[in-house]
This record gives C-alpha cells, sequence and structure tokens, in this order.
C-alpha cells in the first residue's frame, strides 16, 4: 500500500505542476487582453486629431447629396462602388460637417476591428498571441497618414473579420450567422469590388483542418461534412445575393443604372488598364510599392514565420494565418494599382503573422531556459529570458516617442482646432489645408448654399464644410483632366454650368496629380487645354479672392 502511494506521488505532483503552469498561463493571457484594449484605445485617440484628406472629404460630400435627394452616378459622379458613399451619408447624418467626422469614424472602426481580430487570432494563437496581434495591428493603423482615414479597405476588413465570426457559429442560429456573414461580404464587395478575394476566407478557412499538414505525406482537409459546408456556403451566398440585389434594386429605381453602367463598366476599366499600360516595368513597380507600403519589417516577419513555421512543423498554425495574408494581399493585387491605403487590408493579417512570432519566440525561449535548468546551466537559463526581454523591450521606446507626439498633437487640437488644421503637418503636396480653410471662411461669409459654387479641382471639404453641392455631378476634375475621360463629360460639364450660372467658381492651383490624369499639369494650368471652361469663366466671373493655391471669382 505504501509502495502504492510513493509510486503515485509523483504523477500527483506533476498534475499539480501542470495545473499551475496552466492557471498562470489563463492569468497572463488575462492581463495581456487587458493591456491590449488599453493599449488600443490610448493609440486610437490621437487619430482624432486627423483632418480630412481629399478622399474623405469627396466622400462626406457625396454623402451629403444622397441626404439632400441627389442621386449617386446620376447627379453626383464618382468612379468607387457605391457602399462607401451609402456609410458616409451615415457619419455626415450624425457627425455633422466637423472636420474630425471621419477621424472619429475611424477610431470605432479600430475598436471594431481589434475586437474581431483578437476572435480570429485566438483561436491559432490563444489569449497571449492574439493580445499581441491586437496591439500590433493598433501601432500600425495609428501610424497611418490622415488621408488613410476611413477609407473603404478599412470598412472591408471590419466586414471580412466580423464575417468570420459569424461562419465559426455553432447552434440552431448557425445557419442565420451564415447568411449574415454574406450580408457582410456583399457590403464588402459594394465598398470595393476586390472584397471577393476573402470569399475562400469565409468559405474554407473557419473550416480547415490543418493538424494533418506536418505529417508525411501532408494532408489537408475539412473539420466538418462536405454536406454541413455547402448548407453554410448556400445560407453565405444567399446573404451576399440579398446585399447585392438591394443596391442594385436602389440604383435602378433611382433611374441611375444607365450612368452607373457608365462609370463602372466604362471608365473604370479603362482607368484600371492604363495601370499597367503607362509603367513599362509594371511588376518592378507592383513590388517597389508593395515593399514601401508593407515595409521591409512586414515583409522581413513574413519570411521568418514561414520558416519557423516549417522548422518547428507546426504548420498546422502558421498555415491559416499565411493563407489570410496571402488572401489580403491578393485584394490589393487585384485592383492593378498600388495606392498606399489599399494595403489597410493586409496590416490585420500582418499583425497576427508577427503575433505568431511572438508566440513562437516565447515558447522557443521557455524550452531552450527548461533544457538549460535540467542540465544545471542556471545562468545560462537566466540569460534566455533576458534576452527575451530585450525583444520584447525593443519596440517600446519607439511607441512612447509616438504616443507622446500623438497626445501633444492632441493637446494642440483641443486648444485650437482651425489653427492646428491649418498648420497641420505632413500634408499631402497636392493638398493645402490652410488655404482651404481660408476659402471656407471666405463662403461662409459671403455665400448662401443657393448661390451655387463650383470647384474646378478635387476639394470636396470645402463642398462638404460649406454645405453646398455642386451644381453638376463632376465634383472632381481629375477624371476632365484624364485621357481615360470619355469626351462628352466635359461637354456635359459646360452645358450644366451654362444652365445652373453659379455664382462663385474656385479655381485650383498647385493640385498636380499625374499618378492618376496622367497629366502633369494642375487645374488652373489645364484651362489652356479646356478653352471652353476658360473662356465660359473669363467671360462670367471676375476674381474676387486669392488664397494662393485657390482663386475665388464671383459672376458678375
Amino acid at each position: 500500500m505504501d509502495h502504492a502511494s510513493v509510486a503515485t506521488q509523483p504523477v500527483q505532483s506533476d498534475a499539480a505542476g501542470t495545473a499551475r503552469r496552466e492557471a498562470r498561463a489563463r492569468l497572463l493571457g488575462r492581463a495581456l487582453l487587458v493591456i491590449a484594449a488599453l493599449f488600443v484605445v490610448v493609440r486610437a485617440l490621437p487619430i482624432l486629431t486627423f483632418p480630412l484628406g481629399n478622399d474623405q472629404g469627396a466622400y462626406l460630400m457625396i454623402g451629403q447629396g444622397l441626404l439632400q435627394g441627389k442621386q449617386l452616378y446620376r447627379d453626383l459622379m464618382d468612379t468607387k462602388p457605391p457602399g462607401i458613399f451609402i456609410v458616409y451619408a451615415g457619419i455626415a447624418k450624425l457627425v455633422g460637417r466637423v472636420m474630425w467626422s471621419a477621424a472619429a469614424a475611424d477610431i470605432l472602426l479600430l475598436l471594431i476591428i481589434s475586437l474581431f481580430l483578437y476572435c480570429f487570432s485566438e483561436r491559432y494563437l490563444g489569449r497571449a498571441g492574439a493580445a499581441v496581434a491586437v496591439m500590433v495591428h493598433a501601432s500600425m493603423h495609428a501610424d497611418m497618414r490622415y488621408f488613410w482615414i476611413a477609407q473603404p479597405e478599412t470598412f472591408q476588413v471590419a466586414c471580412v473579420l466580423a464575417g468570420y465570426w459569424l461562419m465559426m457559429r455553432r447552434g440552431r442560429w448557425s445557419r442565420v450567422a451564415c447568411f449574415a456573414a454574406g450580408l457582410l461580404v456583399g457590403c464588402g464587395c459594394w465598398l470595393k469590388y476586390n472584397a471577393v478575394a476573402f470569399l475562400p476566407f469565409l468559405l474554407f478557412l473557419p473550416y480547415l483542418d490543418t493538424s494533418g499538414l506536418d505529417r508525411k505525406p501532408p494532408k489537408l482537409s475539412l473539420s466538418i461534412s462536405w454536406r454541413s459546408w455547402l448548407a453554410k456556403a448556400a445560407f453565405l451566398a444567399t446573404g451576399l445575393a440579398a446585399a447585392i440585389g438591394v443596391v442594385l434594386a436602389w440604383i435602378l429605381i433611382q433611374g441611375a443604372w444607365p450612368a452607373m453602367i457608365e462609370g463602372q463598366f466604362g471608365v473604370v476599366p479603362r482607368y484600371a488598364a492604363m495601370a499597367v499600360q503607362r509603367r513599362p516595368h509594371y511588376l518592378l513597380s507592383a513590388f517597389a510599392r508593395t515593399n514601401y507600403s508593407l515595409g521591409v519589417w512586414n515583409l522581413l516577419a513574413l519570411l521568418a514565420a514561414i520558416l519557423v513555421g516549417r522548422l518547428r512543423r507546426d504548420l498546422k498554425r502558421f498555415a491559416p494565418l499565411f493563407l489570410a495574408a496571402l488572401m489580403s494581399y491578393a485584394a490589393v493585387a487585384m485592383q492593378l494599382r498600388f495606392h498606399d491605403y489599399y494595403f489597410q487590408t493586409c496590416y490585420p493579417f500582418f499583425a497576427v503573422i508577427w503575433g505568431y512570432l511572438a508566440v513562437s519566440i516565447y515558447e522557443g525561449s521557455r524550452a531552450l531556459a527548461r533544457n538549460f535548468s535540467q542540465r544545471g546551466w542556471r545562468l545560462a537559463a537566466g540569460l534566455v529570458w533576458v534576452v527575451f526581454a530585450e525583444a520584447v523591450f525593443w519596440p517600446l521606446p519607439d511607441e512612447f516617442n509616438k504616443l507622446t507626439m500623438g497626445y501633444e498633437e492632441l493637446r494642440e487640437w483641443r486648444t485650437d482646432h482651425e489653427t492646428f488644421y491649418a498648420g497641420y503637418p505632413n500634408q499631402l503636396p497636392f493638398e493645402y489645408l490652410g488655404a482651404e480653410l481660408q476659402v471656407v471662411d471666405f463662403l461662409e461669409k459671403n455665400a448662401k448654399p443657393a448661390d451655387g459654387l463650383y470647384i474646378w479641382g478635387t476639394r470636396g471639404v470645402i463642398y462638404y464644410l460649406t454645405g453646398h453641392i455642386p451644381p453638376t455631378r463632376f465634383h472632381a476634375n481629375l477624371g476632365l483632366m484624364s485621357p481615360w475621360c470619355p469626351d462628352s463629360w466635359r461637354a456635359e460639364l459646360m452645358r450644366d454650368l451654362r444652365n445652373t450660372q453659379p455664382r462663385f467658381i474656385v479655381v485650383a492651383r498647385h493640385d498636380a496629380l499625374p499618378m492618376i490624369t496622367y497629366v502633369n499639369l494642375d487645374s488652373e494650368t489645364f484651362l489652356k487645354r479646356f478653352p471652353e471652361l476658360e473662356t465660359f469663366i473669363a467671360r462670367n466671373y471676375r476674381s474676387v479672392a486669392d488664397f494662393e493655391t485657390f482663386v475665388v471669382y464671383r459672376r458678375e
């Protein structure tokens, strides 16, 4: 009896030790979750100081027009799908005409993305790894520049991650959840059509059994039966079709179908094709833009994670994360252009790669330290944890400096919004916030919304802040200046201006954007190539204000 009790004693000790280790791991995971939540909030608040960029101003202006009964494409033309304008109509309605409206929406988006990114990451990395992924993504997101905020890609990521969470639901409401996930994918497609790249992410990744990838031969299968999978896929497809059908019906009922077909299936393909045709070394350019926008460290992290996953025979965990990152990059590449903000679809999934590396390094350090301790090399075991602590400390000084600068800007912004925006640092070379605000101030003092305002430029922010809606559907002149624009658009613009006779016309200067227009001229200089508009202004208007980058004309 005594012999049996002695024999079982080590087993009890091992069980107790395992229980203590698991309890410590749970406590660490919960602590990291709280830290991650606080970090996201603290990192997000300085975003509130970001002003409206050119894109956000256009979204808000069109959204404002939709609230006033205007119809997209027919009354307000743009080359993007309708989703982003519908969303911004809601933002304009809720927040009003303020410069920080898009920033407030972006903060809310970051919080939503962080929640669903944690749910996605925890399945593969546990609580600690998921918390690291959330913090890394919050840092990436908060480091962006003002013209990236609340872009369609950010809304897409929120839709996709929420859809993944819904596809993971079990129980009696699982089919309803799959239908709701399809609705979210449909919303993502109406934000930008490239959301279709994430369909495999929702259809397969939640049910992918990767446990056989580390065996010989590797094996990949579904964790549910094909019959169950087909039922879930059918409900997702139904939700997707419903989301697409509702918006198409709205466009048809409003009579905007011909204008949408012209823009989305006539002009947009020509615009996209020029990205390849006008670049003799397109593939090299695509690689350079990827390297610039994702950053060398993210690409090195991906390479390191591939090596770690292969060497540790850990493809069970790593393969789904790699596939998610690959799909996110496919969503960028299928647009043919590689603008900076397109890569926002990639950042959450590259943050998960960093989370995987952090977990792998921790697990490797723990195993190495345990091995040294078992050999009696206590100093070596301690040094392992010193090196690990150095790796943890490495990004902290830079994060502290960014937080300090962000909260200093937040303090200045709270003191005087207008002065802060007028002198906002790191503006795009073709955006002049100080001059914009001068034009807004002039128009608020000298014009009424009923007077009519047309801006020969791309400054939707002026329309939005003054409450004006352009007298023509061509609110921006990028298409009108470019070779991918139909000639009929310029004739239509002149017809609209002659019919409406807006009291004020604003002409922009120093706003050349050749990467989109393929013309190395600013708006004012391009008037020489558009004599009809130049003559119309010269005969009917006189200059009443000059704000360096904008000239304001008033009708005689």
